[in-house]
């Protein structure tokens, strides 16, 4: 084919581009959705630039695009961490759902709860042990408050993933109330 014109305005159909590219029809109007493939305005049947959308396609796969700031964009690193990412979040995703990983509001309401519990309880300790040290020994009185402490701390080691999945329930159902 002898080409008589200037090159740059030499039009094909998307089908034909398509083969060219080795993509599909719909794929080639992403790229003219995307301002990658450049579309013969003047062109009734949809043709589109032969020569830019060659140069444009070449450049998108080679990675020498530039972004907002004229710096160059590698579209396949771009593409890597854009997958790396999308992998970390199914791990997390993963993590979740076999009890290995817990939302951090989860954790606190869980700590908050707990530690709570364990200050009233403390905060108790005095109007109830009073009563049964009075008149007692000094080693009498440090051993039976030992014993109180030591057990009311033990409670914190009860630790089960239950308590943190049922308030996951319960914060969730909380969330979608209020959605």
């Amino acid at each position: 084919m002898k080409v008589t014109e200037d090159p740059r305005k030499i039009t094909v159909s998307q089908v034909n581009l398509a083969k060219a590219l080795g993509v599909t029809t719909v794929r080639v109007n992403q790229l003219i959705q995307e301002g990658i493939v450049i579309r013969d305005d003047e062109d009734k049947r949809g043709g589109v630039y032969l020569l830019q959308s060659v140069r444009n396609y070449d450049r998108m796969k080679g990675g020498s695009q530039t972004d907002e700031n004229g710096e160059s964009i590698d579209y396949m690193a771009e593409k890597a961490r854009h997958e790396k990412v999308k992998r970390e979040i199914s791990e997390l995703k993963l993590a979740k759902a076999e009890a290995r990983a817990y939302d951090a509001r989860t954790v606190e309401l869980v700590l908050t709860e707990m530690l709570s519990n364990l200050r009233t309880q403390l905060l108790g300790l005095p109007s109830k042990l009073a009563p049964m040290l009075e008149k007692k020994g000094k080693g009498k009185i440090y051993e039976v408050m030992t014993r109180e402490i030591e057990e009311k701390l033990s409670e914190l080691s009860e630790y089960t993933p239950e308590l943190f999945t049922d308030e996951e329930i319960e914060g969730a159902a909380d969330d979608e109330e209020s959605s």
